[in-house]
Protein backbone atom coordinates (compact mmCIF):
# COMPACT_ATOMS: atom_id res chain seq x y z
CA UNK A 1 0.00 0.00 0.00
CA UNK A 2 1.32 3.37 -1.08
CA UNK A 3 1.98 6.57 1.51
CA UNK A 4 -1.06 8.53 -0.55
CA UNK A 5 -3.32 5.23 -0.37
CA UNK A 6 -2.67 4.82 3.36
CA UNK A 7 -3.43 8.29 4.36
CA UNK A 8 -6.73 7.94 2.76
CA UNK A 9 -7.14 4.75 4.40
CA UNK A 10 -7.89 2.48 1.22
CA UNK A 11 -8.45 -0.94 1.12
CA UNK A 12 -6.67 -2.51 -2.42
CA UNK A 13 -7.04 -5.56 -4.01
CA UNK A 14 -3.82 -7.14 -4.99
CA UNK A 15 -4.55 -8.68 -8.33
CA UNK A 16 -6.06 -5.68 -9.77
CA UNK A 17 -6.43 -1.77 -9.73
CA UNK A 18 -9.85 -1.66 -7.30
CA UNK A 19 -9.80 0.60 -4.55
CA UNK A 20 -11.96 1.35 -1.46
CA UNK A 21 -11.74 4.17 -0.11
CA UNK A 22 -13.08 3.62 3.99
CA UNK A 23 -12.20 7.23 4.88
CA UNK A 24 -12.15 7.36 8.92
CA UNK A 25 -14.88 4.82 9.65
CA UNK A 26 -13.75 1.49 10.53
CA UNK A 27 -17.02 0.34 9.64
CA UNK A 28 -16.19 0.03 6.10
CA UNK A 29 -14.09 -2.61 6.13
CA UNK A 30 -16.40 -5.17 5.69
CA UNK A 31 -18.06 -3.79 2.95
CA UNK A 32 -14.77 -2.61 1.39
CA UNK A 33 -13.39 -6.18 1.58
CA UNK A 34 -15.73 -8.02 -0.07
CA UNK A 35 -16.02 -4.66 -2.93
CA UNK A 36 -12.33 -5.29 -3.38
CA UNK A 37 -12.31 -9.50 -3.74
CA UNK A 38 -11.69 -10.41 -7.19
CA UNK A 39 -13.62 -13.75 -7.05
CA UNK A 40 -16.44 -11.56 -5.12
CA UNK A 41 -16.33 -9.12 -7.91
CA UNK A 42 -17.22 -11.44 -10.49
CA UNK A 43 -19.83 -13.13 -8.74
CA UNK A 44 -21.56 -10.45 -7.85
CA UNK A 45 -21.02 -8.24 -11.11
CA UNK A 46 -19.51 -5.39 -9.94
CA UNK A 47 -17.67 -3.00 -12.06
CA UNK A 48 -16.76 -0.08 -10.47
CA UNK A 49 -12.95 0.43 -10.24
CA UNK A 50 -13.24 2.31 -6.79
CA UNK A 51 -15.58 3.35 -4.53
CA UNK A 52 -16.19 5.41 -1.45
CA UNK A 53 -17.79 4.71 1.54
CA UNK A 54 -20.20 7.31 2.13
CA UNK A 55 -23.61 7.85 4.09
CA UNK A 56 -26.82 7.26 2.41
CA UNK A 57 -30.33 8.21 3.87
CA UNK A 58 -32.77 5.38 3.01
CA UNK A 59 -36.43 4.25 4.54
CA UNK A 60 -36.55 1.09 5.88
CA UNK A 61 -38.70 -1.06 8.34
CA UNK A 62 -37.23 -0.49 11.32
CA UNK A 63 -37.89 -3.67 13.84
CA UNK A 64 -38.63 -2.46 17.30
CA UNK A 65 -39.84 -5.64 19.30
CA UNK A 66 -39.56 -9.04 19.01
CA UNK A 67 -41.28 -12.36 20.05
CA UNK A 68 -40.03 -15.93 19.92
CA UNK A 69 -42.42 -18.67 20.54
CA UNK A 70 -41.70 -22.36 20.11
CA UNK A 71 -44.83 -23.95 18.50
CA UNK A 72 -46.10 -27.67 18.74
CA UNK A 73 -49.33 -28.33 16.49
CA UNK A 74 -51.22 -31.62 16.68
CA UNK A 75 -53.65 -32.68 14.13
CA UNK A 76 -55.35 -36.39 13.42
CA UNK A 77 -55.05 -37.28 10.20
CA UNK A 78 -56.11 -40.65 8.66
CA UNK A 79 -54.22 -43.90 9.08
CA UNK A 80 -53.56 -46.65 6.24
CA UNK A 81 -56.98 -47.87 5.40
CA UNK A 82 -56.36 -51.35 5.17
CA UNK A 83 -55.78 -52.25 9.11
CA UNK A 84 -56.77 -54.93 10.46
CA UNK A 85 -60.08 -56.17 11.72
CA UNK A 86 -60.86 -55.50 15.99
CA UNK A 87 -61.97 -57.83 18.03
CA UNK A 88 -64.79 -55.60 18.85
CA UNK A 89 -65.50 -54.30 15.26
CA UNK A 90 -64.17 -51.61 13.46
CA UNK A 91 -60.31 -51.73 12.10
CA UNK A 92 -57.67 -51.31 13.93
CA UNK A 93 -54.83 -48.77 12.96
CA UNK A 94 -51.97 -50.42 10.64
CA UNK A 95 -49.34 -47.95 9.37
CA UNK A 96 -49.01 -44.34 9.57
CA UNK A 97 -48.61 -42.34 6.31
CA UNK A 98 -45.40 -41.27 5.69
CA UNK A 99 -44.89 -36.92 5.13
CA UNK A 100 -44.06 -36.69 1.61
CA UNK A 101 -43.64 -32.49 1.70
CA UNK A 102 -44.46 -29.68 4.03
CA UNK A 103 -44.06 -26.31 3.17
CA UNK A 104 -45.98 -22.63 5.03
CA UNK A 105 -48.98 -23.02 3.24
CA UNK A 106 -49.81 -18.85 4.77
CA UNK A 107 -49.26 -16.78 7.78
CA UNK A 108 -50.87 -13.28 8.88
CA UNK A 109 -50.66 -11.34 11.75
CA UNK A 110 -53.28 -9.02 13.40
CA UNK A 111 -53.25 -6.39 16.51
CA UNK A 112 -55.94 -7.87 19.42
CA UNK A 113 -59.16 -5.73 19.37
CA UNK A 114 -58.88 -2.41 20.42
CA UNK A 115 -60.45 -2.84 23.77
CA UNK A 116 -57.17 -4.82 24.79
CA UNK A 117 -54.27 -4.05 22.50
CA UNK A 118 -52.17 -6.50 24.40
CA UNK A 119 -51.07 -8.88 22.06
CA UNK A 120 -50.37 -9.60 18.68
CA UNK A 121 -52.77 -12.62 17.08
CA UNK A 122 -50.83 -14.99 14.65
CA UNK A 123 -52.32 -17.35 12.17
CA UNK A 124 -49.86 -19.86 10.08
CA UNK A 125 -51.34 -22.31 8.01
CA UNK A 126 -49.52 -25.58 6.60
CA UNK A 127 -49.68 -27.36 3.57
CA UNK A 128 -48.73 -30.91 3.78
CA UNK A 129 -48.51 -34.08 1.43
CA UNK A 130 -49.55 -37.07 2.80
CA UNK A 131 -48.22 -40.74 1.13
CA UNK A 132 -50.51 -43.84 1.59
CA UNK A 133 -48.79 -46.79 0.48
CA UNK A 134 -47.07 -46.35 -3.05
CA UNK A 135 -49.67 -44.57 -5.24
CA UNK A 136 -52.09 -42.22 -3.00
CA UNK A 137 -51.49 -39.10 -2.40
CA UNK A 138 -53.10 -36.91 0.07
CA UNK A 139 -52.91 -33.27 1.03
CA UNK A 140 -53.90 -31.54 4.81
CA UNK A 141 -53.91 -27.98 5.53
CA UNK A 142 -53.36 -27.56 9.38
CA UNK A 143 -53.67 -24.11 10.79
CA UNK A 144 -52.59 -22.78 13.75
CA UNK A 145 -53.19 -19.88 16.01
CA UNK A 146 -51.57 -18.46 18.78
CA UNK A 147 -50.86 -15.15 20.65
CA UNK A 148 -47.96 -13.08 21.41
CA UNK A 149 -48.65 -11.36 24.53
CA UNK A 150 -47.02 -8.06 25.41
CA UNK A 151 -44.90 -9.53 28.04
CA UNK A 152 -43.44 -12.21 25.21
CA UNK A 153 -41.95 -8.93 23.57
CA UNK A 154 -38.40 -7.87 24.47
CA UNK A 155 -37.23 -4.58 22.61
CA UNK A 156 -34.61 -4.44 20.29
CA UNK A 157 -32.28 -3.58 20.28
CA UNK A 158 -32.00 -3.56 24.66
CA UNK A 159 -33.58 -7.38 24.70
CA UNK A 160 -35.56 -6.04 27.74
CA UNK A 161 -38.83 -7.44 28.07
CA UNK A 162 -41.67 -6.30 28.89
CA UNK A 163 -43.10 -6.59 32.43
CA UNK A 164 -45.78 -8.73 33.64
CA UNK A 165 -47.39 -5.60 35.06
CA UNK A 166 -50.30 -3.12 34.35
CA UNK A 167 -47.60 -0.88 33.83
CA UNK A 168 -45.41 -2.95 31.07
CA UNK A 169 -49.00 -3.18 29.40
CA UNK A 170 -49.91 -0.11 29.32
CA UNK A 171 -45.98 0.82 27.58
CA UNK A 172 -46.60 -1.74 25.60
CA UNK A 173 -49.76 -0.03 23.92
CA UNK A 174 -47.76 3.29 23.99
CA UNK A 175 -45.34 1.30 21.40
CA UNK A 176 -48.36 0.02 19.43
CA UNK A 177 -49.46 3.60 18.83
CA UNK A 178 -45.96 4.05 16.55
CA UNK A 179 -45.86 0.27 15.57
CA UNK A 180 -46.67 0.54 11.71
CA UNK A 181 -46.46 -3.41 10.74
CA UNK A 182 -45.09 -6.69 11.71
CA UNK A 183 -43.04 -9.35 9.71
CA UNK A 184 -42.58 -12.60 11.18
CA UNK A 185 -39.65 -15.78 10.27
CA UNK A 186 -40.99 -19.07 10.66
CA UNK A 187 -39.16 -21.97 10.99
CA UNK A 188 -40.40 -25.62 10.45
CA UNK A 189 -38.09 -27.54 13.08
CA UNK A 190 -39.60 -31.36 13.00
CA UNK A 191 -42.09 -33.24 11.85
CA UNK A 192 -43.79 -36.79 11.93
CA UNK A 193 -46.25 -38.87 12.52
CA UNK A 194 -47.15 -41.44 15.61
CA UNK A 195 -49.58 -43.51 16.40
CA UNK A 196 -51.72 -42.83 19.29
CA UNK A 197 -54.02 -45.31 20.39
CA UNK A 198 -56.49 -45.84 17.51
CA UNK A 199 -55.43 -42.70 15.93
CA UNK A 200 -52.88 -41.48 13.33
CA UNK A 201 -51.23 -37.90 15.16
CA UNK A 202 -49.22 -35.35 12.77
CA UNK A 203 -46.93 -32.95 15.08
CA UNK A 204 -45.03 -30.00 13.77
CA UNK A 205 -42.52 -28.41 15.69
CA UNK A 206 -41.70 -25.40 14.49
CA UNK A 207 -40.66 -21.76 15.63
CA UNK A 208 -42.00 -18.11 14.90
CA UNK A 209 -39.76 -15.20 14.97
CA UNK A 210 -42.37 -12.41 15.42
CA UNK A 211 -41.09 -8.59 14.65
CA UNK A 212 -42.91 -5.51 14.73
CA UNK A 213 -41.66 -2.86 12.88
CA UNK A 214 -42.15 0.89 12.02
CA UNK A 215 -40.97 2.27 8.94
CA UNK A 216 -38.27 4.41 9.36
CA UNK A 217 -35.98 6.84 7.62
CA UNK A 218 -32.10 6.32 8.89
CA UNK A 219 -28.59 7.31 8.00
CA UNK A 220 -26.31 4.02 6.78
CA UNK A 221 -22.94 4.13 6.24
CA UNK A 222 -22.42 2.18 2.61
CA UNK A 223 -20.97 1.74 -1.17
CA UNK A 224 -22.13 1.57 -4.10
CA UNK A 225 -21.01 -0.93 -6.09
CA UNK A 226 -22.01 -0.47 -9.27
CA UNK A 227 -20.99 2.35 -12.29
CA UNK A 228 -23.28 4.97 -13.47
CA UNK A 229 -25.09 7.78 -11.85
CA UNK A 230 -28.81 7.22 -10.77
CA UNK A 231 -29.93 8.20 -14.34
CA UNK A 232 -27.52 5.11 -16.06
CA UNK A 233 -27.77 2.89 -12.97
CA UNK A 234 -31.73 1.77 -12.27
CA UNK A 235 -32.86 -0.87 -9.91
CA UNK A 236 -35.83 -2.80 -10.25
CA UNK A 237 -37.20 -4.86 -7.86
CA UNK A 238 -40.07 -7.57 -8.65
CA UNK A 239 -41.74 -9.54 -6.30
CA UNK A 240 -42.03 -13.69 -7.60
CA UNK A 241 -45.91 -14.06 -8.03
CA UNK A 242 -45.24 -17.78 -9.80
CA UNK A 243 -46.18 -20.77 -8.10
CA UNK A 244 -46.05 -21.13 -4.27
CA UNK A 245 -46.90 -17.85 -2.87
CA UNK A 246 -47.14 -16.92 0.79
CA UNK A 247 -49.57 -14.27 2.02
CA UNK A 248 -52.66 -13.68 4.00
CA UNK A 249 -54.93 -16.70 5.23
CA UNK A 250 -57.73 -15.36 2.96
CA UNK A 251 -59.86 -18.01 2.13
CA UNK A 252 -57.73 -20.41 2.72
CA UNK A 253 -58.46 -24.38 4.03
CA UNK A 254 -59.68 -27.19 2.27
CA UNK A 255 -62.61 -25.72 2.03
CA UNK A 256 -61.70 -22.07 0.55
CA UNK A 257 -62.14 -20.83 4.79
CA UNK A 258 -66.43 -21.56 3.97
Amino acid sequence: MNEEMAKQNVVPNQLTRINCNTGANPNCAECCNIFTNTEKRAAFGYQAESAACECHDICVQDVRDICVKNRLLRVCVPCTPNGRPGCRGGFLPDDAPEVQNIRISCAEENISPETYCDRIKNEVEFEVVLRYGSGTLAVLTPKDTFDCMWFEFARFPSGEFYAKSYTGKEQFRERLTVIDGSCKVIIIEDYQIIADGNDCVLEIAYKVIDKLWKRENLLVTAIKPYVGIEIENTTVCQTFNQGHQIGPCNGSGPCGGI
